[in-house]
């Protein structure tokens, strides 16, 4: 019969016990099978361990010393291939080329070029490599240059190290990384250029917007035309020119459109 004993499945076979002095006594029992059964232990043999992909690492640093650890720490884990290491861009893009690497782990600093120029020549020659920044420089140059040109991830070098092995798995399957600290600059560069763009596509001069933003703070035509230097009929005619190009009935909606647009 079978029980159950504290949540656990118990297996017990009760079989009739030979009378005495059979001869079946002496031979061993056929095997029976189980009267219970361990679904979970079938589903944890039947379960196959998913398997990583095995990624090829280069790493691109001017600084042995980091170079060396870096190398000593990726190294320890079974899906992270170390396939070269440089410590110069001419050295980096020749050994790039040659070894077609998933993932390149870049200093921005490099003796004969620029990370920058180094990842834009690699990435001419493979759009496929992911490409980490790995640095001490924060500055707007370095970062929107690096973005621009193709990288997958900007992380200053006060990441905590042993989270570069997650990180590089990140940018292998396609996902984008940035430090903490970099995360608000460029959102904030972000919605600048989306600002642009929206203000060229509606077609509004430099002129027009600010009268707007001067409308939206309840500015009168003769409060707008004295912050313009310019006479009341032209601050008039300028907002019949706004009102046509937002497509807005009066200056309220025409306020309410630009804001709703983020024109202003």
């Amino acid at each position: 019969m079978a029980g159950c004993m504290w949540g656990w499945p118990v297996c017990m076979n009760a079989r009739k016990r030979p009378a005495a002095g059979s001869t079946s006594a002496l031979r061993p029992a056929a095997a029976q099978p189980s009267a219970c059964t361990f679904p979970f232990l079938t589903n944890l043999t039947q379960r196959s361990m998913p398997v990583k992909p095995i990624i090829n690492v280069f790493l691109a640093d001017d600084h042995p010393i980091f170079r060396k650890g870096l190398r000593s720490l990726l190294e320890e884990y079974n899906d992270l291939n170390i396939v070269g290491e440089a410590d110069n861009a001419p050295a980096v893009i020749e050994q790039v080329t040659a070894t077609r690497p998933d993932v390149l782990l870049l200093d921005i600093r490099m003796g004969g070029a620029s990370g920058i120029e180094v990842a834009r020549a690699i990435k001419r020659q493979n759009s496929d490599i992911r490409i980490v920044i790995l640095t001490t420089y924060d500055n707007d140059e370095y970062l929107f240059g690096a973005l621009q040109v193709g990288a997958h991830a900007y992380l200053l070098k006060d990441v905590a190290l042993d989270s570069l092995p997650e990180v590089i798995r990140t940018v292998h399957s396609g996902r984008r990384l940035l430090s903490p600290e970099l995360v608000d600059r460029v959102l904030a560069q972000f919605q600048e250029l989306a600002g642009e763009k929206l203000r060229h596509q509606s077609g509004l001069q430099a002129d027009e917007l600010r009268i707007l933003n001067l409308m939206a703070d309840g500015a009168t035509n003769q409060a707008i035309a004295d912050q313009l230097f310019v006479s009341e009929v032209t601050v008039k005619k300028k907002i019949q020119e706004i009102l046509s190009k937002l497509q807005a009935d009066n200056r309220t909606q025409a306020v309410a459109l630009a804001i709703r647009r983020g024109l202003i």
